[in-house]
């Protein structure tokens, strides 16, 4: 019997191995296959999701842009029908002024009157809408004017109920001029009034102006600009003005009953279209701007026939190189049937040579051992600075956190000097001071990078430094992102002494545990987000911590916290490294002691320092 075995024993080193790598090969190419096919279908998923995404965040930030540009230039109404009426005014003031003075001494009283009111009577504006009207102290009107119907302009009310010309007498007699603004009687339409003193004859003198007739140039003006705005083939833009259609760039209908006074999304009421509404209330206009979802079908059709073409070379792949290895392997069994008597015998010499390396290798370890300790520093310190490159994403969202509203604020410095100059507003004094604030903008965002720079200098030596300043500085790497964030952070700090530490290394420390507590926090959506830094003496010692109100850690876990590439993210999100690496530099670098616990809201780290 064991003859027979000792027969067997080629056979199935044959045998044995085909049958294996046959299954194996069979295996791997259902996986293989259903592998590229479950790719196809979400990549096809994934990019028409992310298509649509994309293009519904291009289409309403497009729509709040255009509405922002509608409420400035909106505002802008009043300033200039001001400055347009002090201008129109002004000019009628000077020519009556003139007639005055030239004739005051050559005509009588009622001539010069004659004149000047003959004079201001041509005078007209806006296609002849609106007038100069002059009215003296005793509410009589002197010379036709454009806001008042009635000839006894003193029984005069507005829309409002207001003795309107009595007002502009009261304004002229306190202060010389001024604006006033009312509604029309017969309208009700707003209006703008400006008044001045004439300076003879208990006159006065002014104009007035609709706003509804400057709203309706510039909503003009505002629906050619939409108009002349280039769309894409699969996109459209539209405006809708109380249900009626404005402009619609497309031929397509939209049921305006549908479009409401809150902003939404439209999906499904046209189909293949998405299409975002919002509503600006002093044009009664409803923007709406959408994108057709479609338009992926002819690229997503060409990927599906690019994974089904690399599916099947992937397929004809694994065949062939299944059956090459089959072929491998049965001649590598025929080879080992002759081979496997050998093999027992050389199993004693081999034993024996390994015996005698192993008594050198004893012999040579511990000098070994001393190498590998220095290299394990060496490598520590390399694992500390590769650890600090590691954040550099983060540090680039902070640095954009941090350049966001400056970038704003340089945004609206340009443009108010380009209203400024449309609006011939533009003086030199008002130059230099957009200078002067776009030049501390610019200051600023230079004193943020170069903050970023330091923190990524590494340390050579230990400095004396105070533990608040250090925090502070920390904090003011990470604190935009903590605000865009809306985590409030506390700080309790008592009398610290100096202490001698790696400065950017402790700061590294710091910022993981910040960042931590950050991720903990949106991690389980806490709604009242809170991080307390607290700074205190014990025992001849300085103790530093940072917990949270996340909820804490769990238990089973707490103790692997500090293990190298122990992770409670995901692989995108984290390596494993930022705890370890910080309780390696507090420990081992600083002499120090880094420890965690759970208190009732969160998570504690605690840095314990010896001061002496």
């Amino acid at each position: 019997m064991k003859l027979d075995s000792k027969r067997l024993i080629p056979y199935l080193i044959v045998i044995v191995p085909l049958v294996l790598v046959l299954s194996v090969s069979f295996f791997m190419t259902t996986f293989y296959i259903n592998k590229v096919q479950n790719y196809f279908e979400r990549v096809k998923v994934d990019s028409m999701k992310e298509y649509i995404e994309t293009q519904k965040a291009e289409s309403k930030q497009l729509t709040k842009q255009l509405v922002s540009l509608f409420e400035y230039t909106n505002k802008q109404i009043i300033p200039s029908m001001k400055a347009e009426l002090v201008k129109e005014v002004d000019i009628a003031y000077n020519i009556a002024q003139k007639i005055y003075k030239k004739d005051k001494k050559s005509q009588s009283k009622k001539e010069i009157q004659e004149h000047i009111k003959e004079a201001l009577s041509e005078m007209t504006y806006n296609d002849k809408s609106e007038y100069i009207f002059i009215t003296n102290f005793k509410a009589e009107a002197i010379l036709h004017d454009s806001h008042l119907s009635q000839e006894k302009i003193a029984l005069y009310q507005d829309a409002d109920h207001r003795s309107i010309v009595l007002e502009e007498i009261q304004k002229v007699r306190k202060y010389g001029e001024g604006y006033l603004e009312s509604r029309r009687a017969e309208t009700a339409k707003n209006e703008i009034i400006y008044v001045k003193d004439l300076g003879m004859y208990d006159w006065y003198i002014g104009s007035s102006s609709l706003v509804e007739s400057k709203q309706n140039l510039l909503k003009s003006d505002l629906l050619n600009m939409i108009k002349s705005i280039p769309v894409k083939k699969s996109n459209f833009i539209g405006v809708y003005e109380e249900g009626k259609k404005m402009y619609l760039s497309s031929q397509l209908e939209i049921d305006a009953s549908r479009l409401t006074k809150d902003e939404k999304w439209h999906k499904h009421q046209i189909k293949d279209y998405y299409y975002f509404s919002k509503y600006y209330a002093p044009f009664k206009w409803t923007l709406v701007y959408g994108f057709n979802t479609k338009f992926m079908s002819v690229k997503a059709k060409q990927k599906q026939e690019s994974l089904d073409k690399m599916l099947a070379e992937e397929y004809s792949f694994i065949v062939k190189v299944s059956a090459f290895i089959i072929f491998i392997i049965v001649l590598l069994s025929l080879f080992l049937s002759i081979k496997v008597n050998k093999i027992f015998k050389n199993y004693q010499k081999e034993v024996q040579t390994r015996e005698s390396e192993l008594e050198e290798l004893n012999e040579s370890l511990e000098e070994r051992v001393r190498e590998e300790v220095q290299a394990h520093r060496e490598k520590d310190k390399l694992l500390t600075q590769s650890s600090k490159m590691a954040e550099m994403g983060d540090m680039l969202s902070m640095i954009a956190h941090q350049w966001r509203q400056p970038l704003n604020q340089m945004s609206y410095v340009i443009m108010n000097i380009e209203s400024a100059y449309e609006f011939d507003e533009l003086t030199e004094e008002y130059m230099q001071s957009k200078v002067k604030e776009a030049n501390e903008l610019l200051e600023f965002m230079s004193v943020t990078i170069d903050d970023f720079k330091n923190y990524f200098k590494p340390d050579k030596e230990q400095e004396e430094v105070l533990l608040d300043e250090v925090v502070q500085k920390a904090l003011s790497l990470l604190q935009k992102t903590l605000n865009s964030e809306n985590i409030e952070v506390v700080l309790e700090i008592q009398n610290t002494p100096t202490l001698k530490l790696y400065r950017n290394e402790f700061i590294q420390v710091l910022l993981n545990l910040l960042k931590n507590a950050r991720d903990a926090l949106n991690a389980k959506e806490i709604q009242e987000k809170k991080i307390m830094i607290t700074i205190f003496q014990e025992e001849g010692s300085v103790v530093l911590e940072v917990c949270d109100n996340a909820g804490g850690i769990k238990e089973e876990i707490i103790k692997k916290i500090f293990d190298p590439y122990f992770s409670t993210k995901d692989a995108s999100s984290g390596t494993g490294l930022g705890l370890y690496m910080s309780k390696m530099i507090i420990e081992n670098h600083l002499g120090a002691l880094l420890e965690v616990k759970n208190t009732q809201e969160g998570a504690c780290f605690s840095i314990k320092i010896s001061i002496f």
